[in-house]
């Protein structure tokens, strides 16, 4: 792991809070959480009935199991003693895999960036470098069943930030999907509509503004 210099230094605090400077910045998952709902929950709620809470923890226990086993590797960590199913072992293996057949260089791993511009920070899953390529690229773990467009405005926001905190050119944007139904399955989404998703980004952040003052 190679860190990379810092022109911006946020600070997280409790619940998706930040601050740079002791100015307070909005988390970019507080704004997606509270104007986009994910396609469908309602509906799912309503058909899986009492097993949804079952059913959502775990698979909220998978998500935090994926992403606690690749930070540690991609800080070149020995792997955290994590009680895991049998069959989510192939999913970790497979992003371990993933990581090293194409990443050149890690810069930072679960690092706050923000955007003093915007008045927003978030904290990416992994900045680094693919293999055979000059830009840096923002990669992001999703264990959803697709890739929606709150993943879209998610990256594009993390993207912007990332360029004001490191001083970088823009990064390219990657989703790698895992399946928690189907053991080692992972898919790698790249994400090219930038200008696209950063408009629909700054919608997010302007309408979340207009929610916080209240009705």
């Amino acid at each position: 792991m190679r860190p990379r210099d810092r022109l911006l230094t946020p600070v997280q605090g409790a619940n998706h809070s930040y601050s740079l400077d002791g100015r307070p910045l909005v988390g970019v998952t507080s704004v997606i959480h509270t104007v986009l709902r994910a396609p469908g929950l309602e509906e799912w709620f309503k058909r899986t009935g009492l097993d949804a809470d079952t059913i959502r923890d775990e698979a909220a226990a998978f998500g935090k199991s994926i992403h606690a086993a690749l930070a540690a590797h991609a800080r070149g960590e020995d792997l955290l003693p994590l009680d895991l199913p049998a069959n989510w072992w192939a999913t970790v293996e497979a992003g371990r895999r993933w990581l090293d057949e194409n990443l050149d260089e890690v810069y930072a791993v679960e690092e706050p960036v923000a955007s003093a511009r915007y008045g927003y920070a978030g904290t990416p899953d992994l900045y680094g470098r693919r293999k055979g390529r000059k830009t840096a690229c923002i990669i992001d773990y999703k264990t959803t069943a697709a890739v929606y467009w709150s993943h879209r405005f998610q990256t594009a926001a993390y993207r912007k930030a990332a360029t004001e905190t490191y001083g970088d050119r823009p990064a390219e944007r990657i989703v790698l999907q895992f399946s928690k139904d189907e053991p080692g399955r992972l898919t790698p989404h790249f994400l090219t509509q930038n200008d696209a998703d950063f408009a629909g980004w700054t919608y997010c952040l302007g309408l979340y503004g207009v929610m916080s003052t209240g009705v």
